[in-house]
């Protein structure tokens, strides 16, 4: 889903990193914002098909490379930024370890929808007489679990509420386009879709409906202690030769 990053959340996940980062995403929308806000970024995806948007891009270098085999030498960048990705990157938070340079940051976020909000849950009722797995995903709690739990990095979480608008039409086409929906007989998709729309008319009225979002955010810095292998740091820019 596009959406704007908070720049509050931006901002606290990347509060006193250095510049240069590794970016892990589903969508190169992260690494050009990065950009835009002054780091060096290399981006990487397993699939190298996913990065071609990126190649020629200014501040922007490219990796095909999966996280649990990073090809970069030991302390490479100041931190690593994951969005959206996380449960697959988790098995490699001892590469991630590796790469960052001694005090570097990890920075997480992950985007999935505030149930807390009560025409958001008498949606995901009406959807799950239809299919008990729909609007059903893991908090960005459980999903962020690993970061928090890891030996390799101490760190924080925070939430930060999002809003994102859509109008009568854009929901129930949203309801509409879910599998289960599309297979019901002509009658009963009918009834589901004006339930569907009721749910909007009762809590929009004659306005647009802000669909709530909580994008979950955790910070950290490395713990290099706990690796197999000692990493060695480049000192070269520290001998002065005489």
């Amino acid at each position: 889903m596009a959406f704007t990053f908070p720049p509050a959340a931006l901002a606290w996940l990347l509060e006193g990193c250095g510049p240069s980062l590794l970016v892990l995403a589903d969508s190169l929308a992260v690494p050009r914002l990065l950009v835009r806000h002054g780091f060096v970024v290399c981006a990487i995806h397993p699939d190298a098909w996913r990065l071609r948007g990126a190649i020629g891009a200014a501040g922007i270098s490219l990796a095909a490379a999966r996280v649990e085999a990073l090809p970069f030498g030991d302390c490479r960048f100041d931190g690593v930024f994951v969005h959206q990705v996380f449960s697959a990157v988790a098995p490699g938070l001892p590469e991630i370890a590796r790469v960052l340079r001694p005090n570097g940051c990890l920075a997480i976020s992950h985007l999935g929808r505030d149930d807390t909000v009560p025409w958001v849950r008498k949606l995901a009722q009406l959807m799950h007489s239809v299919d008990s797995q729909a609007m059903s995903a893991p908090s960005s709690d459980k999903i962020l679990a690993p970061a928090q739990q890891s030996k390799y990095f101490h760190g924080s979480l925070r939430d930060f509420r999002m809003w994102q608008t859509t109008s009568r039409d854009g929901m129930i086409d949203m309801v509409a386009a879910t599998p289960a929906v599309q297979i019901l007989d002509p009658i009963r998709r009918k009834r589901l879709l004006d339930a569907a729309a009721e749910i909007h008319d009762q809590a929009a009225g004659n306005n647009q409906l802000r669909l709530p979002y909580q994008l979950g955010c955790w910070r950290g810095q490395v713990d290099q202690e706990e690796l197999t292998h000692p990493v060695q740091a480049d000192v070269s820019g520290l001998i002065i030769s005489l």
